[in-house]
């Protein structure tokens, strides 16, 4: 009698081969939706980490446009900056003095810092090169700082701050603080310090270093903002080519070249490439702005356990470091509305540093929107050695409420400001002014946008860390 035959069983396969089409190449139309969706994601992830570039790169090239380029061009907003200048979170409060150095095309340059200058240089990412002014080595005091590019191997003359760039672009950002007015401040002097500085090559002759301009930025419609379009991927490009390799992690570098983004090789999307980078820079910002609307899960965001204002670093230093990690989300928000990130703004330094306590939300946990009406007490003897402001922003790119008033900011530097008895101050926002507000404390916004409200207090002190000194969360009023 013949034996039974044996049952036929399935051979044995590792997991990935049972996952993945049963260990047999994918179909060619799968392979390529997969192909794009990955470029898509990486575009994505492109624009969210080259952000704080790309936001300076707007900046650069919005300035330059306006008031030329040089190492001798150094605008100044010398009746200060008002919603007319597109920019993040700018401070209308003090004096700006706002350029970008080309250390590629100079060498080593010095820049004479005045006295009392609050400021910093940074590298085209937004790296921080150093503190300027009290936090800096100078101490308020002034001083000369050389900055040398990043290939630069030569000697260091003595008797300079130097600090070597990592990026051949840099920015030079300070501000002069005005002095107090009947009814508004004073910028004279601010901006009399200001012009007080000097820029020059290292190694050029005195005869031949190009006298100073200084171009006044005020009233004028400038764009300085990022781009939202395709010229993202072109600006993010060029600076990948004029820059050195080590200006980008490989990781990073690697990314970018899987879109396409090779330093001095051609970068020729085709038109289904095209249109994955035009769908990401449209849709990288949105789901930025989502991260910043839903907040952090763990609450490092926020200043205070009974208020809704924010820090924008969530407790991160200046580089963005968490205990473990780079915040890269937190990071991404801030570059989204904002520009200069210094030690500064983030070290607790009593009576020398700024704190900028943000609120997106009023009392009851709904988003602030100008079309309601809202008040916000302001506690007496705010920390605030040198001066406190408060300023509206737009949400989406931190530029100013722009109304008719122009200027979305009240600041203490104006005796007209009214106080209540104790010395508290009441300021009030809306689409129109209140019956009971003066007029030297409202601020008007615009009908049916949300907006945030920043406090700012410079020469921050030490009420504000222990928390005896707190902002009052923003009230809705009828």
């Amino acid at each position: 009698m013949a034996a039974p035959a044996l049952a036929q069983q399935e051979p044995a396969a590792p997991p990935l081969v049972k996952q993945i089409n049963n260990g047999n190449w994918l179909p060619q139309k799968e392979a390529e939706d997969l192909r794009d969706e990955l470029y898509y994601q990486r575009a994505i992830h492109a624009y969210i980490t080259m952000l704080p570039a790309l936001n300076t790169i707007g900046m650069r090239d919005g300035s330059e446009a306006t008031f030329g380029k040089g190492y001798n061009v150094l605008p100044i907003w010398k009746d200060r900056m008002d919603s007319r200048a597109w920019i993040p979170t700018p401070n209308g409060d003090v004096i700006y003095s706002l350029t970008f150095l080309d250390l590629k095309e100079t060498g080593p340059l010095v820049v004479a810092a005045p006295r009392d200058v609050i400021g910093m240089f940074t590298d085209l990412f937004q790296r921080t090169i150093t503190d300027v002014g009290l936090i800096g080595p100078d101490r308020a005091r002034g001083g000369l700082y050389l900055l040398l590019p990043p290939d630069y191997d030569g000697e260091i003359p003595q008797g300079y701050f130097a600090f070597k760039s990592k990026t051949y672009n840099a920015m030079l950002f300070f501000r002069t603080v005005m002095g107090k007015g009947a009814t508004a401040p004073d910028p004279k002097q601010a901006v009399a310090l200001a012009e007080q500085t000097r820029i020059y090559p290292l190694w050029a002759p005195e005869k031949d270093v190009k006298p100073m301009q200084f171009p006044n930025g005020s009233g004028k419609r400038i764009q300085m903002m990022y781009p939202v379009d395709n010229a993202y991927w072109t600006k993010l490009k060029a600076f990948v080519d004029y820059e050195p390799v080590s200006s980008i992690d490989p990781e990073l570098r690697g990314v970018l070249a899987s879109i396409g983004i090779i330093k001095g090789q051609p970068f020729s999307p085709d038109a289904k490439q095209q249109e994955l980078l035009k769908k990401a820079v449209e849709t990288a910002p949105r789901m930025i702005l989502a991260t910043r609307q839903i907040g952090r899960p763990d609450g490092r965001n926020l200043y205070y356990k009974d208020r809704q204002y924010e820090n924008v670093w969530a407790g991160a230093t200046s580089e963005w470091l968490q205990t473990t990690y780079l915040d890269v989300d937190q990071r991404a928000g801030f570059f989204q509305i904002a520009f200069s990130s210094a030690p500064a703004m983030v070290m607790h330094t009593l009576g020398a540093g700024s704190k900028y306590p943000t609120t997106r939300r009023d009392a009851n946990g709904e988003f602030l929107n100008g079309s309601n009406s809202y008040k916000l007490h302001l506690p007496p003897n705010a920390p605030a050695a040198l001066f406190w402001a408060v300023t509206l922003y737009n949400i989406t790119d931190g530029t100013m409420v722009e109304t008719p008033q122009l200027m979305p900011s009240i600041n203490s530097l104006s005796d007209a400001i009214a106080k209540n008895g104790d010395g508290s101050i009441d300021l009030w926002f809306g689409p129109s002014k209140p019956a009971n507000a003066p007029d030297t404390n409202f601020i008007q916004t615009v009908n049916g946008r949300n907006f945030i409200a920043t406090v700012r207090l410079y020469g921050t002190g030490v009420e504000f860390f222990d928390q005896s000194w707190k902002p009052d969360d923003v009230v809705k009023v009828k």
